[in-house]
């Protein structure tokens, strides 16, 4: 069996790429700064320009750098969008990322419910109640709440105050309410769903409130894999 692959070096221009990338994750560089020109750059490597030029040329294919006329080459603000676009092509081409979606949403989901009990105060409580009370008024009336639902789950991530599960969370919103209206059409065709996703989610909430972060790790993990059990099954069929 072949373990071993040969020992590349490295073309010059990725070098180049990846010591900007280091500078941007130092801080170094920010979105906005303007960078030195190809013969500026050329110099400061002691690489040719033909190298500098191949190495902005893939960092701007990849939206990392922009170039405006007549002012030079500026570290591009990187939008959400541009991160979830990718990720909801792949989604809607592919049946199973809803699934493995559903997947990596158990692991930092009933983390992040464990954490909110221990840590959320009144006011996180009151904002989760009130995103659980919005998700009732849709069950009884027959409305998918799929935004109602993503505000639930993104007020628990809230009351965590790990700054870095917000961003992620708020990075996947708009993923998370389209993964949601899918899974909450095919779902509710089964009678009972939508009474037993609306009172998971109640279990979820009086946990947290009560500061039973224990439970309230198993309710989200219980309420997801319900979900993954049902889409799962679906599919199946």
């Amino acid at each position: 069996m072949r373990m071993f692959k040969p020992i590349k070096t490295k073309r010059v221009y990725e070098q180049i790429v990846e010591q900007i990338k280091e500078l941007m994750r130092q801080g170094d560089l920010k979105p906005g700064d303007k960078l030195m020109c190809e013969r500026e750059l050329s110099d400061k490597l002691g690489v040719s320009r033909t190298s500098v030029r191949e190495a902005l040329s893939a960092l701007a294919f990849l939206g990392i750098l922009e170039s405006r006329h007549g002012e030079g080459t500026f570290i591009a603000e990187v939008s959400e969008q541009l991160l979830i676009e990718p990720l909801a092509l792949f989604m809607a081409m592919d049946r199973e990322a809803s699934l493995e979606l559903l997947e990596v949403r158990k692991m930092m989901e009933s983390y992040a419910a464990e954490l909110a009990a221990a840590r959320a105060d009144a006011e996180d409580v009151k904002k989760i109640k009130e995103a659980l009370e919005l998700m009732e008024q849709d069950f009884k009336q027959n409305i998918l709440g799929e935004e109602n639902d993503a505000a639930f789950h993104y007020s628990i991530a809230e009351a965590t105050g790990n700054r870095m599960l917000v961003k992620m969370m708020n990075l996947i919103s708009d993923l998370l309410v389209q993964n949601m209206r899918s899974s909450r059409q095919y779902m509710f065709y089964k009678d009972g769903n939508a009474e037993r996703l609306y009172l998971q989610h109640l279990n979820i909430f009086n946990a947290i409130k009560e500061g039973n972060h224990e439970l309230a790790k198993k309710e989200m993990f219980d309420h997801l894999d319900f979900v993954e059990t049902e889409l799962t099954r679906y599919h199946s069929d």
